[in-house]
């Protein structure tokens, strides 16, 4: 319920620039409005300056800015008209809208109480608890390979991704390294951390390219986004992409903008 509260103010943020955008233009426009009649495959415009005179003037051909200038105003009228009704409806029923919806009762309760009450839903807690606990199987690491560890202690494949890592862990964003993601017409395949939004309860796929200057490797990289998208999993909506080359290592400012867009 809470995400149809913040969809609400969204788009009514959205409302409020375009209803004033929509006035501001209004302020500028010709006086009357605009009659077309077809006649075959031949199209006259009128201008109505009187309302009691359905007919209206001719407008000559030469005159098409005026034509466009009184169409954009009948449209631009009923957008802010439509605007109008829209903010009016959102604003009832966000004066409306509970202080506390169903899923947040059993979390305002003593926890005493708590446990002795099924709720309708699992706890944030109690989901975070069972999606971090599920066990699997990740992918093997080369003999010789480098060692790289994170804060949790787990192996990883560079330093760019004991960075992503860490970074999850401090802000307490629940992840998963190298779990198995099985893609229709590729396989099975291993995203670097499969990353848990505890407010939405929306898993996001975060894939980290660090060789991003070899032609060979970036072939492969857009194979395996075209992956991703050709099962419904698109960038910028449930997969994230971070890149890195020899001369242009991870930036961290990056890591924290991402996370703030889509995990927090």
């Amino acid at each position: 319920m809470e995400e149809i509260k913040m969809l609400l103010e969204t788009r009514k943020n959205e409302l409020v620039k375009l209803k004033k955008a929509k006035e501001k233009a209004l302020k500028k426009v010709p006086e009357g409005k605009l009659r077309i009649c077809c006649k075959g495959e031949r199209v006259q415009y009128y201008h109505r300056k009187n309302p009691k005179d359905f007919n209206g003037t001719y407008i000559r051909d030469s005159e098409r800015v005026l034509v466009e200038k009184l169409a954009q105003k009948d449209y631009d009228q009923k957008v802010l008209e439509a605007s109008e009704k829209e903010l009016l409806a959102i604003a009832r029923y966000l004066s409306s809208y509970p202080s506390r919806n169903v899923e947040e009762i059993h979390r305002s309760l003593h926890k005493e109480r708590q446990k002795l009450i099924i709720p309708i839903v699992e706890t944030d807690e109690e989901f975070v608890h069972n999606w971090e606990s599920v066990e699997y199987q990740g992918l093997t690491f080369w003999r010789n390979q480098p060692e790289f560890y994170t804060m949790k202690g787990e192996r990883v494949r560079s330093k760019s991704e004991v960075i992503i890592a860490d970074y999850l862990k401090e802000n307490s964003i629940p992840y998963r390294y190298e779990y198995p993601l099985y893609l229709e017409g590729i396989g099975e395949i291993h995203p670097d951390f499969t990353v848990l939004n505890t407010r939405t309860r929306k898993e996001f796929y975060w894939e980290h390219f660090g060789r991003m200057d070899d032609p060979e490797y970036v072939e492969k990289t857009v194979r395996k986004i075209n992956g991703y998208e050709l099962n419904g999993l698109f960038l910028g909506e449930r997969l994230i992409t971070t890149y890195e080359t020899s001369q242009q290592p991870l930036n961290q400012k990056i890591v924290q903008a991402l996370v703030s867009q889509y995990l927090i």
